[in-house]
């Protein structure tokens, strides 16, 4: 969907600019400290517009990342030790090898099929070192049942135009599944032009034992599963939760 406005990189990260990218990649690294990660060259799955590699970068990683959208990529910050190619997660072999693969903001929840999951699992699996990690946040089936998607309403301008993004999402509870409608009212103040667009973004929410599935029959065990930003164990009110895995040998 390169002309969607959800992943125009000129606005996605406007409207998601409160998120706190750094608390998230300051926790990955201090558990990939933990977990004894060795070498810092990372692998990003679906690193948008470089936010989390920016502070990687500030703690001597060197990151490449894989982002599917072309807008993104060209609104990407020029950032030390960063560089981001276009691919699809679930399709892109590269050869080299990396120390750990991490992938966020519930990139793992935009793969709705389970062999979509076992691709990027795949993925990471034959871009990763021997005993390497593979760190990802996913959306959480008892937390996104007991707490309910509900409707957002978010606003944003620029110099030209203001942006109303409406979200209605849809609980498809026997698929695992949210659809999320998103409604976008663009108004141009200088053309004096509204332009309305719409468009569907499917999340899937995962189970504990559904994601051990998938390590095991991939290749990794699971070694941790966490809020990423309070590290607390996952509960009903944890909408999205952390995984580390390592790859086994």
């Amino acid at each position: 969907m390169e002309n969607s406005l959800f992943n125009s990189g000129k606005y996605y990260d406007l409207f998601y600019k409160d998120k706190d990218y750094e608390a998230e990649a300051k926790n990955v690294h201090q558990k990939l400290i933990e977990n004894k990660a060795t070498g810092k060259r990372l692998l990003e799955l679906g690193c948008g517009t470089g936010k989390h590699a920016k502070i990687f970068s500030k703690f001597g990683y060197k990151i490449l990342g894989i982002e599917k959208s072309l807008s993104m990529i060209n609104s990407a910050q020029e950032v030390e030790n960063f560089e981001c190619i276009q691919g699809d997660i679930t399709k892109i072999r590269l050869e080299e090898k990396f120390d750990s693969v991490i992938s966020l903001f519930h990139v793992m929840s935009y793969q709705t099929t389970n062999e979509d999951i076992v691709s990027v699992f795949k993925t990471a699996y034959n871009n990763l070192k021997e005993g390497g990690l593979f760190i990802f946040d996913i959306w959480y089936a008892p937390a996104v049942i007991h707490l309910k998607p509900e409707i957002r309403i978010r606003k944003i301008k620029t110099e030209t135009n203001t942006i109303t993004r409406i979200a209605e999402p849809e609980l498809l509870v026997n698929n695992n599944q949210v659809n999320v409608k998103y409604t976008f009212h663009d108004f141009n103040f200088i053309s004096n032009k509204l332009r309305v667009s719409e468009e569907i973004h499917p999340m899937r929410y995962f189970t504990i034992p559904e994601m051990h599935y998938f390590a095991n029959n991939c290749g990794f065990r699971v070694i941790e599963i966490c809020d990423l930003l309070t590290g607390f164990v996952p509960s009903l009110e944890t909408w999205g939760i952390c995984f580390i895995l390592r790859k086994n040998g």
